[in-house]
């Protein structure tokens, strides 16, 4: 989900007066009845409750960093401080792995208490399942931070089917993105800066060309949101096609426009996608793409910081590495970022989701003390900047009011912390990176503001996937046998659409009509 680090003075300031309204089933408390700053437990129930000893088991993407266990102890020492006899396990899920992992840990009925997870992952079909607990209650007894951190419109836009089924985690209205590359063979080549894409794919040939040991371009391998093609629709304001999130990132059943309408490749192929798909393939048949793109356990990051890659999809606007952190690549190796996002006011719709959410699985033994535990980090900026980046003074420390320098070599600049977007991210305690340039900042500032975006017609529909859920696993299975190899150029699209579409159109079909049904009475009912 598969993260960035943004200013945050517009935005704070627009969650400040939004909050004042209400939340309604996790309502904001009146002014008079907000904790003091200092009250990190609590009222007196959250403070005997918070009393017996408990471990809570706590489930996020990507790997242990090497200073988790002092981190750790920092956490536990600081909770034990604060009137909490908690303890913290956090079990990190490689992202390669995510999906299937998590699917079988909450289908087994594991004793999860908190785990991440998101509309593009499967989110939808686990709230369907029934594993997550509804967070109503729950926030309104032993949340009161988590709800004041997110303002109004946040809560409001990130419910389903009416209810609060995770925590959303973000700090703007959409997810900034961008390619990073690596800027020093950009300049090594003698090219000029990129503007678009296929500026882009020259800079990826020119690459292959003179630099034969490096892959010019690393999409996702599991994650299909970075698959090559999914990342040039993305950001297509001309095509405004995205997914509907039923089955994932998956372009096939997508929106496109402002109508309401539920689209379905299988029924009338998109030319400029059917394109991009035949291009795709092309700058995989060139070697222009990761040949090893399905299977790869090294994600973008990394390959970039190793050195792999020239070239990789990023959840940021800027880039995820700085220069320093960039030396395992070579002594220049710079990176620089790419943006293809149209910042044009109005041309991009949303529906102000966010991609990202913690939950709280039914199977939980501790659902108190683990949103006691979320209201705890939430409750402060010590508490907040300890979890999500760390020690100050040993992995960061604060650079003015706003911003906080990174202090250990090899974080990249999401991480630091025990879990960096995935468990308790908001945009009233979020600080930004030191390194983040002006254009970076200015792009940030623009996603922050809804008036910079086409409302989503949709915005606040929620699909109940139960009537459908036997067609969507079905659809899934099938989904996974050829859509990153066909929307990542692996697998030659002349031969395999039609046997994907010839496997998928029934139960897609069946998805896409209970889907067109549903947004049809929520739009009558407006």
């Amino acid at each position: 989900m598969k993260k960035k680090r943004l200013t945050l003075l517009m935005l704070a300031a627009l969650c400040l007066a939004l909050v004042l309204n209400g939340c309604s089933q996790a309502k904001a408390p009146a002014e008079t009845d907000k904790p003091a700053p200092a009250n990190n437990a609590g009222d007196s129930d959250s403070k005997d409750i918070g009393s017996d000893p408990v471990t809570l088991k706590i489930v996020v993407p990507g790997t242990k960093g090497g200073n988790y266990d002092s981190i750790k102890e920092a956490v536990e020492k600081k909770l034990a401080a604060d009137g909490q006899n908690t303890k913290i396990n956090f079990v990190y899920v490689d992202w390669s792995d995510l999906d299937q992992k998590t699917k079988v840990m909450l289908s087994s009925g594991e004793n999860i208490d908190l785990i991440f997870d998101a509309p593009w992952l499967h989110m939808n079909q686990m709230i369907a399942a029934g594993y997550y607990e509804e967070l109503g209650d729950l926030l309104d007894k032993f949340g009161s931070n988590v709800v004041k951190n997110r303002s109004q419109q946040m809560w409001d836009a990130n419910k389903f089917n009416d209810k609060i089924m995770g925590i959303p985690l973000g700090i703007t209205l959409t997810q900034g993105r961008s390619i990073n590359i690596r800027k020093d063979l950009r300049e090594e080549l003698g090219l000029p800066p990129i503007a678009n894409w296929d500026d882009f794919v020259k800079y990826l040939y020119a690459v292959k060309e003179k630099y034969p040991s490096i892959t010019p371009f690393w999409p996702g391998s599991s994650d299909i949101t970075y698959s090559t093609v999914n990342w040039q629709v993305r950001d297509n304001s001309e095509l405004q096609m995205r997914p509907t999130g039923v089955t994932g990132a998956d372009l096939v059943l997508h929106f496109k426009g402002n109508d309401g309408k539920v689209h379905n490749l299988f029924d009338e192929m998109e030319p400029k996608v059917w394109d991009m798909i035949k291009q795709a393939n092309q700058m995989y048949a060139d070697k222009v793409i990761n040949q090893d793109a399905m299977a790869t356990k090294i994600d973008s990051k990394g390959a970039l910081q190793q050195g792999k890659a020239a070239a990789a999809p990023i959840m940021l606007f800027g880039p995820s590495w700085t220069k320093e952190q960039m030396k395992q690549a070579g002594d220049n190796a710079e990176l620089e970022a790419v943006r293809l996002f149209d910042f044009t006011r109005g041309a991009n719709i949303s529906n102000f989701a966010q991609d990202n959410f913690v939950a709280i699985p039914k199977a939980s033994k501790n659902k108190e003390r683990a949103m006691m535990f979320l209201d705890w980090a939430n409750a402060n900026e010590e508490n907040y900047m300890l979890v999500e980046h760390g020690i100050e003074g040993t992995d960061w420390k604060k650079v003015g009011d706003k911003k906080f320098q990174q202090l250990v070599p090899g974080q990249d600049v999401n991480g630091g912390g025990l879990a960096s977007f995935s468990l308790i991210w908001n945009p009233v305690l979020e600080k930004t990176i030191d390194t983040e340039d002006d254009d970076t900042m200015n792009a940030n500032s623009f996603i922050k503001e809804a008036d910079n975006f086409t409302k989503d017609i949709l915005t606040g529909f929620t699909f109940d996937s139960a009537p459908v859920k036997n067609e969507i696993a079905q659809y899934g299975t099938i989904q996974a046998k050829y859509y990153a190899g066909i929307f990542n150029g692996v697998l030659n699209p002349d031969k395999y659409w039609e046997i994907y579409k010839k496997e998928g159109s029934a139960p897609l079909k069946k998805i896409q009509t209970e889907l067109q049904n549903q947004i049809d009475a929520f739009l009558a009912s407006k």
